[in-house]
């Protein structure tokens, strides 16, 4: 609510019609900010709504250490655990290039509101995961506090603007090993001409599923023939299963 109400505020929306009289919306240039009474990771049908481009969550973010930060991630459960929200082993669409754009605005907006946690992408995780349009959250985190302070929902209410207009440029990819905050797939974002998609963590490889790589690559929107693989965030066993997959498909392995 915090996020949605400085982006009301900060862009000028106003009040539309457009998705009926019965739901709360505001809109410009083409986007529309709707309220909804279902939590954002079980609104498996937000894409009924309307027809759009793509669907960006404002969101909060929960964490064991409680750590201050903001967050960009897409959606999908890539084992058979789905706790939060979505089917098991079913993975969104996401457009890489709606994740970058956020992800570059919420370090520039963070500096200029001087924030002092980290930023930040985290691996695919949790529903919805059946939308027929690319999804991705952008997130405040960890604690109360920080989910109501105003400076916080300003910055992410830019950089949800920013990945709702401005898609950023960048060579598609799609993410392996590392942690839950892949601090090198953000890295490669920011510096080294990349827009990342689905990242699947180490631990997806205790259930590992080709067809899950499959669906990584193919629900990327574009063609996405590149992976970055975090070499030593992975275990060697698990390496080679991975690299099989890809080459078989023919996609070009990035070692990072």
């Amino acid at each position: 609510m915090n996020i949605a109400t400085q982006l009301r505020e900060r862009r000028a929306l106003a009040r539309t019609e457009r998705l009926g009289k019965s739901v709360e919306a505001y809109e410009r240039d083409n986007v529309i900010l709707a309220y909804t009474d279902k939590e954002g990771i079980h609104n498996s049908d937000a894409d009924a709504l309307i027809e759009a481009d793509a669907i960006i969550f404002a969101s909060k973010h929960r964490s064991e250490t409680g750590e201050r930060s903001l967050t960009v991630h897409t959606t999908g459960n890539p084992t058979n655990s789905a706790l939060y929200g979505g089917r098991p082993k079913s993975l969104s669409w996401v457009d890489p290039r709606r994740m970058k754009s956020a992800l570059l605005e919420l370090d520039a907006s963070a500096k200029s509101h001087g924030y002092g946690g980290e930023v930040t992408f985290e691996a695919t995780h949790h529903g919805p995961t059946e939308l027929r349009v690319p999804v991705m959250f952008v997130e405040i985190g960890s604690t109360e506090g920080e989910w109501v302070n105003p400076e916080n929902g300003a910055v992410v209410a830019e950089a949800i603007w920013k990945a709702a207009t401005e898609p950023a440029e960048g060579r598609l990819a799609v993410g392996f090993g590392g942690g839950h905050y892949p601090k090198k797939h953000a890295g490669l974002t920011r510096h080294d001409g990349y827009a990342v998609g689905h990242i699947l963590p180490k631990y997806f490889f205790n259930e590992f599923d080709p067809a899950i790589v499959t669906q990584a690559l193919e629900k990327t929107v574009g063609k996405c023939t590149t992976a970055l693989v975090d070499w030593k965030g992975m275990r060697g066993p698990d390496r080679t299963k991975l690299l099989a997959v890809l080459e078989e498909r023919g996609v070009e392995v990035i070692r990072v």
